[in-house]
């Protein structure tokens, strides 16, 4: 990730957030690692930054808490997709998990997900957004005008209008706000809502997992496989609010 890129982000921001940044990078050079998640945790009060989540999942990483680095590389993914820093390291994170995923993700998965999120989604819903208004005015100008260039055009805006309601659809789905991961060595799986309850099984560090209902103490999760259970809310980490 390039100091541009938090640059462009934070132009705007307090010289509190890049000092608190600066001081971050300077404590994780020294290893550290949670001083320097607290103060990427201060730097991030200002503004939300690819580069930040990514700087703190690398620290949270390097104090072998897989799952909350697994959380910032999503965060960090979802506003800077195509950034290869960040897909590598996310992959790279996954690898160090001790459940493996019942259902990895084939070719045809990555190829959708590749063409699907060329932008972020805040981009994605504008362009698809611009699309949508260029093809209404073409086709507009076709049955006015009745040129067939206007209707070729029309068209083509119109396909890529749909690609970009997909592209929309996809993130709605990748950016789920019910996504969570583990973020404790080891948590139970149990039948209810209560430590009572049977176990069904055991959930380790970095485990994505779905949200599914929520008590007090306990969420119901579903688990990659389909199995669901209660697990307790502390085990747990939103990825996305």
């Amino acid at each position: 990730m390039s100091w541009f890129v938090f640059a462009l982000i934070f132009l705007a921001q307090p010289d509190h957030a890049l000092d608190c940044f600066q001081r971050a990078n300077a404590a994780y050079e020294a290893g550290r690692f949670d001083e320097a998640v607290r103060l990427y945790d201060s730097t991030l009060l200002g503004a939300q930054s690819p580069t930040v989540y990514y700087n703190r999942g690398n620290a949270h990483f390097r104090a072998n808490r897989v799952g909350l680095a697994i959380a910032d590389y999503l965060r960090a993914w979802r506003l800077a997709p195509r950034d290869p820093d960040i897909n590598f390291n996310l992959n790279f994170a996954r690898q160090f998990r001790v459940d493996r995923n019942p259902n990895p993700e084939g070719i045809w998965s990555r190829f959708v997900r590749a063409i699907f999120t060329v932008f972020n989604p805040p981009v994605t819903r504008v362009i698809t957004a611009l699309i949508f208004f260029l093809s209404a005015l073409f086709l507009a100008g076709y049955f006015l005008r009745h040129r067939s260039a206007l209707l070729i055009i029309g068209l083509v805006l119109t396909v890529l209008f749909l690609f970009g309601l997909g592209s929309v659809w996809y993130w709605r789905g990748a950016t789920d706000r019910n996504l969570a991961v583990v973020v404790v060595p080891e948590a139970i799986v149990r039948a209810g809502p209560g430590s009572e309850y049977r176990e069904i099984a055991a959930v380790h560090d970095g485990l994505e997992v779905k949200i599914i209902e929520h008590r007090p103490e306990w969420v119901l999760i579903q688990i990659p496989g389909g199995l669901g259970g209660w697990i307790e809310r502390s085990a747990l980490e939103r990825v996305f609010q």
